[in-house]
């Protein structure tokens, strides 16, 4: 299952559940992702744990990531995800 985010006519998607592209390469899709603050956080608790934290991490990565997009005013349409919003607890202003 996947969740579209919209702004300024992009589309975003997030999938729901653990993330697989964190688990095989640690912080680097962080980067991608423009998430820097998380990069940086996420690179230093893997080397003092040696890689435990990216096990750990790869649970939380997609929803951190759907609530950074949030954060960044993107939206989500109401029938798209809308349960999964509620369990992250995620507010977003719903488009018409």
């Amino acid at each position: 299952m996947h969740l579209k985010f919209h702004k300024n006519g992009l589309t975003r998607e997030v999938k729901i559940g653990f993330s697989w592209t964190i688990f095989f390469f640690g912080s680097i899709p962080l980067a991608f992702r423009g998430m820097w603050g998380w990069f940086f956080a996420v690179s230093l608790a893997n080397c003092v744990t040696f890689g435990l934290f990216g096990l750990i991490f790869a649970f939380m990565a997609n929803k951190k990531y759907a609530h950074w997009l949030a954060e960044k005013g993107w939206t989500v349409s109401p029938d798209d995800g809308q349960s999964a919003l509620q369990a992250w607890g995620i507010r977003t202003v719903w488009e018409t």
